[in-house]
């Protein structure tokens, strides 16, 4: 309550897309996975089961499912053909990727205006530049983006909910 993402979060949370904790909580700073951000994708987008593509450490996985419908749906990549990483942290420059496949944007080229736009990865400036060009993702009150550092779960709910605004 009184949380800077509460409105995002109540309405992820009304969606089913995402849970909080037996406790009550939420804990809105905690950070997420590739693969727990890919299951809430697909519940958000209300992205019915497919099958297709399994990367080899996904086979067992909790959410091998949700990852086989985002990547038929086009919205995630693995870090080559048979890795996905789905219990690593997503960082803001992954998170930005996905969630402009997801709004079904493409790429932009503008121009970056974040303080720290030389940390992006060379393969994530465009989808940064349009994630932010589109209003999917800000920056900090410092002007950085902070490419590399693991997105929150405040953070992943806001990005998907001004997804679905779009």
């Amino acid at each position: 309550k009184g949380h800077w993402a509460e409105t995002a979060i109540l309405s992820l949370v009304g969606r089913q897309a995402i849970d909080g904790y037996p406790d009550g909580s939420f804990k809105p700073r905690q950070t997420i996975t590739r693969a727990e951000f890919a299951t809430v994708l697909v519940k958000a987008l209300g992205l019915q089961a497919q099958s297709g593509k399994m990367f080899e450490d996904t086979a067992g996985h909790w959410a091998k499912d949700y990852i086989r419908t985002a990547y038929a749906a086009g919205i995630i990549e693995g870090y080559d053909a048979e890795h996905f990483g789905p219990d690593d942290l997503i960082t803001r420059e992954q998170m930005a990727i996905m969630i402009v496949k997801a709004a079904g944007l493409m790429a932009a080229d503008q121009e970056l205006t974040f303080s720290d736009r030389a940390a992006v990865s060379p393969w994530a400036v465009n989808w940064v530049s349009s994630a932010a060009h589109h209003g999917l993702m800000k920056g900090y009150a410092d002007n950085s983006f902070k490419p590399l550092a693991n997105a929150s779960r405040a953070e992943a709910v806001t990005v998907i909910f001004n997804a679905l605004a779009k």
